[in-house]
């Protein structure tokens, strides 16, 4: 299997119901998330937009990049 294989990415709602739940308790708080950090999602490889009818699908980094930003964001508020 490639690396790059689509077989480990999901749909970002199976994402939060399978890992993201304890971050993100709903659709909404992670649509905010999202709007917030979309740029750098999208350039950490691990995030593809959807179109149309196509959901946003995740990588299985994704968590890793999320948690990245949060601690980001909790080093800017301490300091």
């Amino acid at each position: 299997m490639h690396p790059e294989s689509l077989r480990n990415w999901k749909d970002w709602r199976l994402w939060i119901a399978d890992d993201g739940y304890a971050l993100f308790k709903t659709e909404a708080s992670f649509n905010a998330f999202r709007r917030k950090h979309g740029a750098e999602l999208i350039e950490s490889g691990q995030y593809l937009p959807g179109r149309g009818a196509n959901a946003a699908v995740v990588g299985p980094r994704f968590d890793g990049v999320v948690l990245d930003i949060i601690r980001r964001e909790a080093r800017g508020q301490a300091a």
